[in-house]
């Protein structure tokens, strides 16, 4: 008999404990179909509730099922996730978010059914700690448009969210598409590998999630030096990756799109290190070894007038550590919002 089963939505999660009822709760309240669905949290190794409210919460649950990783980061979890997964379609969900039930009834119940495209887009929105809701991103997206995952990365580099989309499970399986773990970037490689192999891809105008921004507990937002350095080390190993796997590609347009989307992050590592205070050698070190991959200087292309600003700006490595001295001066906010927005 065919299985109905639409979805399988897979949850990481470290130490959430405060966030987990209200990241379940949103997807349980939808109006779905019995048997549509299946939710899959992973917890990775925790130090707090999280793995016992989760369990508790899969006692109530029969659609949820629980398992544990020990400390392989928030990709080998999903990966953990995918193995276990049966669902039609992936959906990967942050614990610290939260998903529009409504609209995701609507997606799952009468969309999705009607789609076989290997990757299927949708709206988000951003919400802030005190509730407010902003846009993600101010690009528009194709709208109902089919087209390959190398078109559109050509047109735009996809928005590095990985929850932005869903990625139909054959597809997946198909070309071995697993994160790479214990990195806080995972989603990086897997998002570009995918778009990269996509043959159809397509986006839905119906917003479906929210996310959470500005968590203190994330790599991203630890202050200290030795997670900063950690932070750009592990964006260059993938970097590193992501060139490797474009050399075996053989599709031009697919190789395009990768070299598009290898600098626009090349760019956001280097704003990086003019906003934050890492020393001069660490520096001068990350920049030769974009050198030696020949992303630095930042290639010359005209994707927007914040990259070509940029690329002229960090062109040796002694205008780059100069740059560091404008976040005090007196254009502070001109300087912010063309080059150190990350």
């Amino acid at each position: 008999m065919k299985s109905n089963l639409e979805v399988s939505i897979v949850i990481p999660a470290f130490n959430a404990e405060k966030y987990i009822t209200r990241c379940i709760d949103s997807i349980v309240e939808s109006d779905l179909k019995e048997g549509a669905y299946e939710i899959i949290a992973i917890d990775d190794s925790s130090t707090d509730n999280t793995y016992k409210i989760l369990q508790e919460l899969s006692e109530e649950l029969p659609q949820m099922k629980v398992y544990r990783r020990q400390k392989s980061g928030p990709g080998g979890a999903r990966n953990l996730g995918l193995n276990y997964a049966k669902g039609r379609y992936i959906m990967f969900v942050d614990i610290d978010d939260h998903i529009n039930s409504k609209n995701l009834s609507h997606f799952i119940n009468t969309l999705l059914p009607m789609y076989e495209q290997d990757i299927i887009g949708f709206d988000y929105l951003k919400v802030d700690e005190e509730g407010n809701e902003s846009a993600v991103t101010n690009k528009i997206f194709p709208y109902c448009r089919e087209m390959s995952g190398a078109e559109y990365m050509n047109m735009q580099a996809p928005q590095s969210v990985l929850w932005g989309y869903v990625y139909r499970r054959k597809f997946l399986l198909g070309n071995n598409l697993k994160f790479i773990e214990k990195n806080i970037h995972d989603n990086e490689y897997f998002l570009i590998k995918a778009f990269c192999l996509a043959e159809t891809i397509t986006f839905i105008p119906t917003q479906i999630y929210y996310y959470h921004h500005a968590i203190p507990t994330s790599l991203t937002n630890k202050p200290d030096e030795t997670h900063q350095e950690l932070y750009v080390k592990q964006l260059l190993a993938v970097i590193t990756e992501l060139q490797k796997f474009g050399f075996m590609l053989g599709d031009p347009l697919s190789e395009e799109g990768l070299d598009r989307k290898l600098d626009l992050l090349t760019a956001r590592l280097l704003r990086r290190l003019i906003a934050l205070d890492y020393n001069v050698d660490f520096i001068e070190d990350t920049l030769h070894k974009l050198e030696a991959m020949e992303l630095y200087p930042l290639r010359d292309a005209k994707y927007s007038l914040r990259y070509r600003m940029l690329r002229k700006a960090t062109k040796t490595p002694y205008k780059l550590i100069a740059c560091k001295g404008y976040k005090d001066s007196k254009i502070k906010n001109l300087f912010t919002k063309y080059f150190l927005s990350l």
